[in-house]
């Protein structure tokens, strides 16, 4: 799991320097890549990982060398509605212009969003309800649960779900139609 602050920069994303030594995509390889505020990230930081999202490998070319890293790893990414935070919110009123707006959400490409397969959008909710909450599942419990399915998909397939392409999704995701 690695969470870098949203002022990284591209080389520090994907690796390079004069060394080309692997970047945080590498350091996450098999794990998660977790980027919260998403489009504080400089543009040029963000477009760098289209490549390695759809290769799984992190190429660094420099006069001294040209390596190849793995990367392999989950993009989990969030970030505001608006700059400053309220736009839908229930009580509060967004302060920003729609320029503004534009601007904030501007910075993530299209080629970038097509690499990203799943958009949740959580509402604000009020603090009562946050603390009204029932409690949830015990960490133990979840770890459990997931360790049994990625138990089921290793027999199955011989590697886990996240692996599957293609014809193997075919043969084996049987889906309902409904």
């Amino acid at each position: 799991f690695r969470a870098p602050h949203h002022s990284a920069s591209m080389a520090s994303l994907v690796g390079g320097g004069r060394k080309g030594i692997p970047g945080e995509i590498t350091l996450a390889h098999n794990g998660v890549l977790f980027l919260d505020e998403l489009p504080e990230f400089s543009r040029s930081a963000l477009d760098a990982l289209r490549q390695p999202l759809e290769n799984k490998r992190a190429v660094i070319s420099r006069v001294m060398a040209h390596t190849v890293y793995p990367a392999d790893f989950q993009l989990v990414a969030a970030m505001n509605p608006c700059p400053c935070g309220y736009l839908g919110h229930p009580t509060i009123a967004c302060k920003d212009t729609p320029d503004k707006m534009a601007r904030y959400q501007g910075k993530l490409s299209g080629p970038l969003l097509d690499r990203i397969d799943l958009h949740v959008e959580v509402p604000a909710l009020p603090a009562e309800q946050l603390v009204g909450a029932p409690a949830g599942e015990a960490s133990a419990t979840v770890r459990e649960r997931v360790e049994r399915a990625r138990a089921r998909a290793l027999a199955r397939q011989g590697h886990p779900n996240q692996a599957l392409q293609g014809q193997g999704m075919d043969e084996l995701v049987m889906l309902q139609d409904d």
